[in-house]
């Protein structure tokens, strides 16, 4: 018998996150905004929702909420067998995600531009239009690769160092948890499964959080010891504890 064949085979090791700096993100949706603001849009929506590429390219107009300035898709886009294919998520729930409001503004100009290019070319943008589309009715999605082709362009003419677009999600869930955002609610902008997942990936990568819990218990330490050292609270320690009764005297052996 072959001992090793009851082996496991090691765990593979996650590969380091490391997402881009705000100012890299900026500079990117700068230059994307002044270049090509279909592009940008995109983009502002990848890195303030961290929703994924498959997500993004899937979102039709139907799936805005104007009213409340949100999204909602139950649908990703992928490559298949066939060619192009709308799936459903992998935990087969909804994805909804609110946007800020210049999120939300840079969604409405650019409906705004696809209305009037639409209107030119004699078409009408309906619900079931694609959002990011080369089609000026919006009947075909941008292409996977092409999309993340023009990210690149992007990213190198703002002269900034290698990222993927792909980093832009992970940029979102490190900078939201360090800014205090609760990790349930990040977990659900991720669309993951399982809060696990989201901890698992990013709660080693969030700046000072080691440091914070140092400091948290260095001061509970300090004021258990400023209380232990101050009179009046070891006295009315000493009062509000329980009454020994004293033993009773031995009588002497004369007494006896």
């Amino acid at each position: 018998m072959n001992p090793v064949s009851d082996a496991s085979s090691p765990r593979a090791q996650p590969a380091e996150i490391r997402p881009p700096s705000p100012g890299q993100v900026a500079a990117l949706l700068e230059w994307a905004r002044c270049q090509k603001p279909a592009l940008f849009c995109y983009l502002r929506l990848a890195a303030s929702i961290g929703a994924r590429r498959s997500q993004l390219l899937a979102l039709r107009w139907g799936d805005v909420d104007w009213e409340r300035g949100a999204i909602s898709s139950t649908r990703g886009l992928a490559v298949g067998p066939g060619g192009l294919e709308l799936r459903p998520p992998k935990n087969h729930r909804t994805y909804r995600a609110e946007l800020d409001s210049e999120t939300f503004a840079a969604l409405k100009e650019h409906r705004s531009i696809a209305e009037a290019e639409a209107r030119e070319a004699g078409v009408e943008i309906a619900d079931g239009s694609f959002v990011f589309s080369r089609f000026v009715d919006g009947a075909r999605p941008w292409l996977p690769h092409w999309t993340s082709s023009q990210f690149g362009t992007a990213r190198r003419a703002a002269g900034l160092a290698h990222f993927r677009l792909y980093d832009l999600r992970h940029f979102m869930a490190t900078q939201m948890l360090a800014a205090g955002v609760p990790i349930v609610t990040v977990s659900q902008r991720l669309s993951h499964a399982r809060v696990s997942t989201t901890l698992n990936a990013y709660a080693h990568s969030v700046p000072g959080g080691d440091r914070k819990a140092a400091e948290a218990l260095a001061a509970i330490l300090a004021a258990g010891r400023q209380g232990q050292d101050d009179p009046a609270r070891g006295q009315a320690d000493g009062d509000s504890g329980p009454k020994h009764a004293q033993s009773p005297e031995v009588p002497s052996a004369a007494a006896r």
